[in-house]
Parts: structure tokens; sequence; C-alpha cells
């Protein structure tokens, strides 16, 4: 799974791979701007429709959701991009450029294939990690009482890692549990990671939560699946694979369509 932790902001291989990836397009059509303005405004212009049109088609698919919660429309941090809207969006802003001045075929070329290039890379160094739920991995209850493997280890499920210190975690946490009592055939696990059963209690009492989570003492899972921060949210089918893993506060739409994908998966 592995990703990036920058301070407080985690992110999967996939999302520092495009960051990296907008970061060079931008630094390179700056740099090669200065003689030709317009390849600096294209850079920009381009970057900025695509993370608009990939949040909007996102939100768009997922209409449902966000309506009953218009307010987390502007939250992208929790995740939710649709990257054919993305690619349309920037498609259509370079089409407009080119179509004013064909001069910018070649160096716009030249600092989008160095972006793509860098994205790939990225993904490529920052994504490792083991790809199924492991069986040596000693879990408690909250009574102390050790929990098999054979118990909780099995797909389909969501396993969100997390802890009470964590501030993402504490926001989705009660969206999280909510979306737990409709899963059906797909179990949730909440697996805390580091805190005793006296901080879990606490917790779990001051914000008004119904569960039962795992304790995690060693912080195990996060070695396991290469989590470098909390919370992580891992989707595995019913063979124990890790299908999707999302780093960092996840939204109630893209929690519930990766869970409903899993259901498909049976």
């Amino acid at each position: 799974m592995q990703g990036v932790s920058l301070g407080p902001l985690v992110l999967a291989a996939d999302r520092a791979a495009v960051l990296a990836g907008l970061a060079v397009l931008l630094i390179l059509t700056g740099i090669l701007g200065r003689r030709r303005p317009a390849l600096a405004s294209w850079g920009t212009s381009a970057a900025l429709v695509a993370a608009l049109a990939a949040r909007t088609g996102h939100v768009a698919g997922n209409w449902a959701v966000y309506a009953k919660a218009p307010l987390t429309i502007p939250a992208f941090w929790q995740g939710g991009f649709a990257p054919w809207a993305g690619v349309a969006g920037f498609a259509l802003v370079s089409a407009l450029y080119l179509r004013r001045d064909r001069g910018l075929a070649l160096p716009g070329a030249l600092s989008l294939g160095a972006a793509l290039g860098t994205g790939m890379l990225i993904q490529l160094l920052v994504e490792t990690g083991a790809t199924s739920l492991p069986r040596d991995v000693a879990l408690r209850d909250l009574n102390g009482r050790a929990v098999a493997a054979e118990s909780w280890a099995q797909g389909p499920m969501v396993l969100n890692l997390w802890a009470s210190w964590c501030p993402p975690c504490r926001r989705e946490m009660p969206m999280m549990v909510d979306e737990a009592a409709r899963a059906g055939d797909v179990r949730y696990v909440f697996a805390n990671q580091g805190e005793g059963d006296a901080v879990i209690r606490d917790f779990l009492s001051r914000e008004g939560l119904v569960m039962a989570p795992l304790m995690d003492p060693g912080s195990a899972l996060m070695r396991h699946f290469g989590a470098p921060g909390l919370p992580a949210t891992l989707f595995i089918d019913a063979r124990g694979q890790l299908i999707h893993a999302r780093l960092g506060e996840i939204s109630r739409a893209e929690l519930r369509a990766r869970t409903d994908a899993l259901k498909g998966l049976e």
C-alpha cells in the first residue's frame, strides 16, 4: 500500500503521484513560459480545470449522497475525483489553447510527458507493502482477550486502522460506524493502532459511538500493509486480498461506492 506522509497530511501512492505530476507540470510550464507566457497560462488553467472537473464528475456521480450533506462537496481532502472528467477537462483546455497558438504543442507535450513520467515513477517507488490479510497478527478485544485471525481476518471486509489521537480518524468515525450498519454482507473491522482499552473506551463514550473495535497494541497492521499514517481504510475481498487502500480521511460517497464494489466481487 505505502504512501507519503507530509506532517499531518497522509497521501496514498496514487494521490502522491498525481500531485507530483501536477507540480512538475506547473514548474516546467512556469520556467518555459518566461519566453512564451501562454505556456504558463495553459499549464495553470489546464491543471485547475482538470481538478475542478474531476471533483465535479465525482460529486455528480454520487449526488444521492452529497445531496444529503452538501457542505461536504468542497471537502476535497476526503478524496473523491473522477479521472475521466479530469482528463476531459484537461483536454478541453489544451485544445482551446492550441487553437490559439500552435507553437504551444511541442513545449506543452514535453512538459506533459515529464509530468506523466514523474507520476509513474513516484507510484512505482512508493507503492509497496503486503496485499493480503495477515494470519499472524495478535489482536485483542476491549476486555484484553486475544482474538484469533480466523474470527476477524475474513473478507469481504472494510478494515479501518485508526487511533483516537488522530483528528481525521475522529472526524470520519461517526460516518463510518453509520455506514457499517448498512453494509450488509461486508464486515467492518475497526482496528485501533497502539492505544490501550481505557483510552479507547473513553473515546467511544465521549463521542457516543456504539462499536466493538479491536486493539492492535503494537500497530502490527500498519507495518504489515505499509501504512505511513492514519487513518487507513483497506478494502479486502472474499479471498483476503487487498483491492483498494485509502490513506487519510474518506468521504461517505467513496466509502459507500468501494463497499458496494466489494459486494459485486462475491
